[in-house]
């Protein structure tokens, strides 16, 4: 068994309302899998939409580490399947980002463990971009700071992360808590 982190966005509508949503289907999918021992999730933080068009609604973002051991790709089709029931469509023609009401990347695994992309299933673990990426970086130092991913440790690669867009700490409201 390892850990494996996976990364969480959203940017629309009640976007704490979609990550609660999101966090409790895959639960429920791992449980009725019988695929986890644990799971811990990072902060949110808030991070100003980059790389869309201006005026894109601010993205919630998080880092959820989960003891399991799922093949990877058995899980990109979990967190799909989540994904689709929480209203995500996915537009192969589309360029670019787009706007969404859950994202899930797998980013890594406390083993190091590698996967290309193959015919149906596009997935790169570790992820190749998460290293370059504040916002994946910030939560992902709240459950393992001591993580290192291809020979560089998570403390150094946001250490020398540009420091925008800034990622700041959210605070969910009160009123919102249940």
């Amino acid at each position: 068994m390892r850990t494996v982190y996976l990364g969480l966005g959203t940017n629309l509508d009640d976007r704490d309302a979609w990550l609660d949503q999101g966090l409790r289907l895959l639960e429920d999918g791992l449980v009725q899998r019988r695929a986890v021992a644990a799971m811990s999730l990072s902060r949110r933080y808030q991070t100003e939409a980059w790389g869309m068009i201006p005026g894109s609604p601010p993205f919630l973002n998080m880092v959820v580490a989960i003891e399991t051991a799922m093949p990877l790709q058995d899980l990109l089709g979990l967190g799909l399947e989540v994904e689709r029931e929480c209203g995500r469509v996915r537009d192969p023609r589309a360029k670019g980002y787009s706007n969404r009401t859950l994202d899930i990347d797998v980013l890594c695994t406390s083993e190091g463990e590698r996967c290309e992309p193959n015919v149906g299933f596009n997935l790169e673990v570790p992820h190749p971009r998460m290293m370059v990426r504040r916002f994946v970086l910030q939560p992902l130092m709240d459950l393992a700071p001591d993580l290192v991913v291809d020979g560089q440790s998570i403390q150094d690669a946001l250490r020398a992360c540009p420091t925008t867009p800034e990622v700041i700490p959210h605070l969910i409201e009160s009123s919102k808590i249940k």
